[in-house]
């Protein structure tokens, strides 16, 4: 009976409270979503690192979350929603969340104004670096929210050359928007 109450209990879109909130810990985790749903994992965090964390749904991709901790699997440093899992994230003030596929240009009118994200093509392309005070700047429950995209599989070559490597971006820049970029990853985090 427990478990199928839990679940019950779990959120069916993801933001900074509940189990995900400021001081939310692993147990909490576990109680919103079942137990038997959680599971202690590395989790890749770049570069060919890993750091010990919490996977929700570790056998489900459409339906996992992986999370980092600032202490001993308590206080959520970053909650992590990866290509392949369909979580949407609310972000306060707009009536659509984001999701994994969502594209540049609808990232950028939910923000209601460009952003920076740096370049392609290494371990930590794609990502947004700030959204320079626009609508995404907090999500629901006060953390901050980062995205990562990965330029389109068809993206011309000249477009990626331009936008490849260690530098940063405006979303308007029409190098950028050439490659045709969605969002592959959504991060939630908690600085300390």
């Amino acid at each position: 009976m427990a478990p199928a109450f839990a679940q019950a209990q779990a959120p069916t879109v993801l933001d900074c409270t509940g189990p995900f909130a400021r001081d939310a810990d692993e147990r909490t985790v576990a109680r919103i979503f079942g137990a038997a749903n959680v599971e202690r994992a590395d989790i890749p965090v770049g570069e060919g690192m890993t750091e010990p964390g919490t996977v929700i749904f570790a056998k489900d991709p459409g339906k996992r979350i992986e999370i980092l901790w600032h202490d001993a699997y308590a206080r959520p440093n970053v909650v992590i929603i990866r290509n392949g899992s369909a979580w949407p994230v609310a972000v306060t003030g707009l009536d659509k969340p984001i999701v994994n596929g969502t594209t540049l240009a609808e990232v950028e009118t939910m923000n209601g104004k460009p952003f920076t994200l740096t370049g392609f093509g290494w371990d930590l392309g794609g990502y947004t670096n700030g959204w320079d005070g626009g609508r995404l700047d907090k999500p629901v429950g006060g953390c901050n929210l980062s995205v990562r995209f990965d330029p389109a599989s068809d993206a011309p070559g000249d477009a990626l050359d331009k936008v490849n490597g260690d530098v940063e971006f405006l979303s308007t820049d029409s190098a950028v928007r050439q490659t045709k970029p969605v969002v592959i990853e959504i991060e939630l985090g908690w600085p300390q």
